[in-house]
């Protein structure tokens, strides 16, 4: 099957997940999303080399900017029916959603709500923000997006680091009937039972240890709970990291939470590691949007053939030819 012919069949595939999109948004993101599968990089110069498309090859860079645009809009009115239709066919008794932010140099800060798979992770929502931290009130917002798309059946988790451990958070989990898994600072206040409220740093921990804690209250301010609390000191850390969660803490729990580092193998896919997005020149939000909406698609479509050719007994197509 050659590209062109591979691009009319994506599209076609698309078309009826990204309603109330045209014919003309559908068939360029199909564009898009064919050139970053196959393109070594994200940059549109590259891009243009790979298209199934006839033109020069400036021509196909503007066209490619001109997709983006209409790509940012996708994002937000059809890029859920494409979510929908993944969790539809879900087959897990967890969705594991992973929240995280990665930067583009000093430039732009990325806001990442995902979903943990295989080892990496399926991109649900995003926010492309000024560099530097996000608000709770962003957070929640990626949060209320994608809760429209999940379906009633499976246990829903959320996994983040402390810059998403705001109480706000963690009570629209608890609206909505999920589960969390969430980094604490060692400053931050609690209190067990009707004890004095004390830093979570004054829980005496050794390296190599990991201890639990029960039925806790999180903050004077909010006097959050109850809720568990899980302390890990890991002897090449030079301190104890803090974990809150709703279920009991204990080591069932640990092991679940390490789905959070899933994350960081998906966005090195995006950088380093794959697309090369830290080294695009995108720095228009609406386009870079786009981008990520095309790279997003180009995942979720490659990592489906993957486990498709798995499944059907010909993983020995993924595996590299060596020399």
């Amino acid at each position: 099957m050659n590209y062109h012919t591979l691009y009319l069949h994506l599209a076609h595939q698309l078309r009826p997940l990204l309603r109330p999109a045209t014919n003309t948004q559908v068939n360029n993101l199909a564009l898009l999303t064919l050139g970053l599968a196959v393109s070594p990089t994200c940059h549109l110069a590259t891009l243009a080399t790979v298209l199934p498309i006839a033109g020069q090859r400036e021509n196909l860079i503007q066209h490619l900017r001109r997709a983006l645009k209409d790509a940012e809009l996708l994002r937000r009115q059809a890029y859920g029916g494409v979510i929908r239709h993944l969790l539809a066919h879900w087959t897990a008794q967890e969705i594991a959603l992973v929240m995280d932010r990665t930067d583009l140099a000093d430039r732009l800060s990325i806001l990442m709500l995902a979903m943990a798979y295989g080892k990496r992770a399926l991109p649900l929502a995003w926010h492309v923000l000024d560099f530097g931290s996000t608000s709770a009130e962003l957070q929640m917002d990626l949060l209320n997006q994608v809760a429209p798309w999940i379906p009633e059946r499976p246990r829903v988790t959320l996994f983040g680091d402390a810059e998403f451990r705001a109480v706000e958070v963690q009570r629209l989990c608890q609206r909505r009937h999920w589960h969390w898994q969430i980094g604490l600072k060692s400053d931050l206040l609690f209190r067990e039972g009707a004890g004095d409220w004390q830093p979570l740093k004054t829980w005496r921990v050794l390296p190599g240890e990991r201890q639990y804690r029960q039925n806790v209250y999180l903050t004077a301010d909010h006097d959050f709970g109850p809720v568990n609390l899980m302390a890990d000191w890991q002897t090449d850390k030079d301190a104890p990291r803090y974990t809150v969660m709703d279920q009991p803490a204990n080591r069932r729990v640990w092991r679940r939470g390490r789905k959070r580092q899933w994350i960081e193998n998906f966005f090195r896919d995006w950088k380093s590691h794959g697309f090369d997005l830290e080294d695009t020149d995108l720095d228009d939000y609406h386009r870079l949007d786009g981008l990520l909406l095309g790279m997003s698609l180009a995942d979720v479509w490659l990592i489906h053939l993957g486990q498709w050719l798995t499944d059907t007994g010909q993983r020995t197509l993924l595996e590299a030819k060596h020399k």
